[in-house]
């Protein structure tokens, strides 16, 4: 028992500094000296993600062949080097090659985590494990709203970039204590072929196209409405801080409910939200849209995570690395397509676009076969 704790432990914690490091600069942008543009901001997201997704397939397929848990080490210090390069990087060219190499290390870290989970817990027992694991995405959301803004007035935008650095290599050496046999390989023209998964990856790409645009802008757009520096990150960290307590008892609605219908239902609840945060401005109805976009959220994360691992099976690291591919991908294009409309529309139509991808997401998810 002990033994299946430590590695949901360890790898969450992976996975936790996988989405922290990249959210990172979403935050300290704001009191980096380098003071980056708007543009500037979208192509060191745009950078971390290109690296990110690149390694998706990879990832998975090694997972099916090698032992998952010296991928992850091995990622883990390449999130070691490149956050460190981050933290002295002396002019936005060098942000630029810390942000691309930040996402050729944390890309390997999903893929090879939920095969280590996949091989590690039954059917059954699958779902729940997955349900503690993701913890890690909405506490890094929380943590970054809360963390972040203090450290960067504090000590400086710099030292939470040598924090991450410091954690990966310490999380890293953790693997050493987890025994975990080789996958099964696979076969990636039959992944292609499976219609679970092409609608897995259609969906889960517009979901997170969206997604990505409320997590990558949201703190800039509560400053932007007038909320200062702590409550903006009060609000920044509620988008998550619900998720806590629902991505716990996830695995039991997903259980329950089924993933298809988990899916499509959260979903669609989710982009109704994102809607309203065109309308209710004042700091009360923010910050309680927040919190209910939180708890709903994270739902659909570990939801997301079931539905590559049921659907995959023994090709759990296959399917999950190509499926992810197209999820990530959208990172690339959020950052640009963003800044786009904030430029030229705003805010308000901002939100309203990211609102209807998700709702037709929604309905994306509801053409799964049975899983």
């Amino acid at each position: 028992m002990l033994k299946k704790i430590f590695i949901v432990f360890v790898s969450s914690l992976s996975f936790f500094l996988s989405y922290f490091s990249r959210i990172a600069w979403s935050i300290v942008s704001v009191y980096s000296s380098l003071k980056p543009t708007v543009i500037e901001d979208g192509i060191i997201f745009s950078l971390f993600f290109i690296g990110y997704i690149i390694v998706q397939i990879p990832a998975g397929i090694l997972s099916d062949y090698v032992s998952p848990k010296i991928i992850a080490l091995l990622s883990l210090v390449g999130l070691t080097v490149s956050s460190f390069i981050s933290g002295i990087s002396s002019n936005i060219q060098e942000e630029y090659f810390g942000s691309i190499l930040m996402g050729l290390s944390a890309g390997w870290i999903y893929p090879v985590t939920i095969k280590i989970l996949s091989l590690s817990f039954s059917r059954q027992e699958l779902p729940i494990a997955i349900g503690y694991y993701s913890l890690a995405w909405p506490l890094s959301i929380v943590l970054a709203g809360l963390i972040l803004p203090w450290l960067s007035i504090n000590f400086g935008w710099r030292f939470s970039y040598y924090i991450i650095s410091l954690i990966s290599l310490i999380t890293a050496l953790m693997f050493l204590f987890i025994k975990s046999r080789k996958g099964e390989r696979s076969t990636q023209e039959i992944i292609m072929k499976d219609k679970n998964v092409i609608i897995v990856s259609l969906a889960g790409f517009l979901f997170f196209l969206a997604y990505w645009i409320i997590t990558l802008y949201a703190y800039k757009y509560f400053l932007f409405i007038g909320l200062n520096d702590y409550l903006a990150g009060i609000a920044y960290s509620l988008l998550a801080l619900a998720g806590i307590p629902s991505t716990i008892i996830a695995g039991y609605i997903i259980r329950s409910l089924g993933v298809k219908i988990t899916l499509s239902l959260f979903e669609l609840f989710y982009g109704t939200l994102t809607l309203s945060l065109s309308f209710l401005t004042l700091p009360i109805y923010i910050m309680i849209t927040s919190g209910i976009m939180g708890f709903v959220r994270f739902i659909i994360t570990p939801a997301n995570s079931t539905a590559v691992s049921l659907i995959g099976g023994k090709k759990a690291g296959s399917v999950t690395g190509f499926a992810n591919f197209f999820w990530q991908s959208s990172g690339i294009v959020a950052p640009i397509v963003a800044s786009f409309i904030i430029i030229s529309m705003g805010y308000f139509l901002l939100w309203i676009i990211s609102g209807i991808i998700i709702i037709i997401s929604s309905l994306v998810y509801f053409m799964l076969l049975k899983i």
